[in-house]
């Protein structure tokens, strides 16, 4: 059978740290028949010339420079550039094992799916163990049980990275610009267009916790996430399956507490007070707002029903004494 050629797609800030570890990654895949499309995203360290002498080494890499735009700019850029059949998204500071595009390919044919996702494991620099067994049977989904999965957090993420998808699924879509959590904002549109979605629990994917990522550092933006939650439950309350419905719902509701517990252990800087008051109201109701109905859905994870619990037996002061605990 002719093997479709993947597009991985690679986008670079500032990442002269690990971007070369990344890159021989891929370089090193069991796959024969794949490309890789860098984005640098306008870095000022030495970024831009890893790209350069990598593409130069290998006529299957090449890079696009570009002035900085955020990484949904970014990897929309790499999707512009793409050639493949299917798409694969690799953050620079990661890495994937060496027959991760292979073991996702077969994955996606033995199912007929047009997305393949892995487990990823999160310790720096690991590899996937020799003896691997899946603990857990891959499993083949109908997208609309994908997505459900995905917003109850539940083997499941949302990521863009860690997946195989047919190139096809992103005509029309991109990533929105200037939001955060613009994963969280494009995943469910991508997934619903998908035929079947395969699954398989072995960590492919290396994922490299850095402490400087908006991950793991706190500003307001990190509310944009409510104004993502807010368009996936609008959305599915208007096009889904009320069962869907529900788990955006429960989305939405992690992330009013998630940003609640946030606002509750970092203080304030300089200016800004009356955001911070404008977002904490904000999370506020949709906790109010949300938690009877989550209450009763038996899908909501244990977290959340013990924020609930907590919410309506102490009220706020306690759900603000938790979060000492949960974001420390």
């Amino acid at each position: 059978d002719t093997q479709e050629m993947i597009s991985v797609i690679i986008p670079a800030y500032n990442a002269e740290r690990f971007l070369q570890a990344c890159v021989d990654s891929v370089v090193g895949q069991t796959a024969r028949d794949w490309e890789m499309v860098i984005v640098d995203d306008g870095s000022t360290d030495s970024t831009p010339g890893i790209c350069d002498r990598a593409a130069a080494g290998d006529p299957r890499i090449r890079v696009v420079h570009k002035p900085n735009g955020g990484l949904s700019d970014a990897r929309n850029a790499g999707i512009d550039a793409a050639r493949g059949d299917r798409l694969f998204f690799l953050d620079a500071d990661d890495a994937v094992a060496p027959d991760a595009l292979e073991s996702l390919s077969a994955l996606a044919g033995r199912h007929g799916a047009d997305i393949a996702c892995a487990g990823f494991c999160s310790s720096p620099g690991a590899e996937a163990p020799k003896s691997w067994r899946d603990s857990r049977e891959e499993m083949s989904l109908d997208p609309e049980t994908a997505v459900e999965m995905m917003l109850y957090q539940d083997r499941l993420n949302h990521s863009a990275w860690g997946k195989l998808y047919d190139s096809r699924l992103f005509d029309g879509l991109r990533f929105r610009k200037g939001t955060w959590y613009e994963d969280l904002d494009l995943f469910y549109h991508v997934f619903l267009r998908a035929s079947r979605v395969a699954f398989t629990p072995r960590p492919l994917y290396f994922y490299r916790s850095n402490p400087s990522s908006f991950l793991h550092s706190f500003s307001l933006r990190r509310a944009d996430v409510l104004g993502v939650c807010d368009r996936l439950c609008g959305y599915m309350a208007r096009n889904r399956s009320l069962r869907l419905y529900m788990a955006a719902r429960d989305r939405r509701l992690s992330a009013a507490f998630n940003v609640y517990g946030l606002l509750s252990v970092n203080k304030a800087a300089k200016g800004e007070k009356m955001a911070r008051r404008a977002i904490e109201a904000r999370c506020k109701e949709i906790i109010r707002e949300t938690r009877w109905g989550s209450l009763r859905d038996p899908r909501v994870r244990r977290k959340n029903k013990v924020g609930i619990l907590a919410s309506y037996l102490g009220g706020f002061p306690l759900l603000r004494l938790l979060s000492r605990f949960v974001y420390r």
